[in-house]
Formats: C-alpha cells, structure tokens, sequence
C-alpha cells in the first residue's frame, strides 16, 4: 500500500482540525492507520519556531510538505490541517509527496471569525496582529480541489475523502 497526503486547506477557523480528526477516525474504522500534523502544532514542535513573515510561511511550508511526503513514502497516510494560502505552498506539497487529495474547507468569513478559536480576526480588527489570511493577508482559493468540505462537520466529506484515499493507495 502507498501513502497518501490529505492536505486540507481553508481559512484559520474554518475546520481543518475538526475535520482531519473525524478523518483519521473514519480512516480508522476502515482498518487505515493516518497519522495528523497539524499545522499549529507541527510550528509549535519546530526549532527554531518559523515566523509569519513571507519568508519564515514560505520556509515552514516547504518544511511541512517535506515532513507530510517523507511519511508518505513510508506507507502511512498523512492528514496535514494547514492554511497554506498561498496556491504555491499546496502546488509545492503536491509535487513533494507521492499521492495527494486537496481538501478545500469551506466557511465563510461570518463563519470564521465567529468561531475564530485563537482570536486572530479579533486581534486584527484590534490593530494589535497582522498576517493573518483571511483577515489582512490573502487566502488564494484551490481551483480545483478533490474535495470541498463545508466546516469541519461535513460528514459527506469525510465519506469523500475517505474514498479518495482507499483509491489513491491501491
């Protein structure tokens, strides 16, 4: 069996991680171990800790999609719940990696802010944060994503992406 790399993308607060864990359950009933790195805590586990600037997001993006396609190499499927806003970031994970399903977690901006688990849109209204997609910075939209999900409960997704990657191991 081939790994696979499931990167779902969206705005902060739109319900990557939500979704990625009723995934990896899913995946799971299914006798399919996946492994999560989230994105939060994989910069939280790296030293030095990556920046927000253009170039420190450009750096941990490569690193991150080094890290998920390396795993995937080994066989296991790997659930990556990062923004990468930029088209680039996901173009450069999916060259990288031997299989790869785009997840697309669609909210709308009501919808993130509402939830805004962390405060960044709050702290960008503030004036006391900057760089955050979706607020301030850019969020480039996937143009052809395997998949879309709405939020993080889109039971229908996880039926989806599921699918997708019993298909993509072979």
């Amino acid at each position: 069996m081939s790994g696979v790399v499931v990167w779902l993308t969206g705005k902060p607060s739109s319900g990557k991680s939500t979704l990625a864990r009723a995934l990896q359950a899913r995946l799971g009933q299914g006798q399919i171990v996946a492994c999560v790195l989230d994105g939060d805590e994989v910069r939280d586990a790296f030293c030095p800790r990556h920046g927000y600037d253009p170039k420190s997001r450009d750096e941990y993006y490569a690193t991150l999609a080094n890290l998920a396609a390396l795993l995937a190499r080994q066989g296991l499927v790997v659930l990556v719940p990062a923004t990468a806003h930029l088209k680039a970031f996901r173009d450069r994970a999916r060259a990288a990696a031997p299989s790869f399903v785009e997840v697309y977690v669609e909210a709308t901006q009501a919808e993130v802010e509402q939830r805004d688990a962390k405060g960044l849109y709050r702290a960008v209204h503030e004036g006391r944060a900057g760089g955050v997609p979706g607020a301030d910075v850019g969020y480039e939209v996937p143009e052809a994503p395997d998949v879309v999900a709405h939020g993080g409960h889109d039971g229908a997704a996880v039926e989806a992406i599921f699918a997708a990657v019993v298909e993509r191991r072979g």
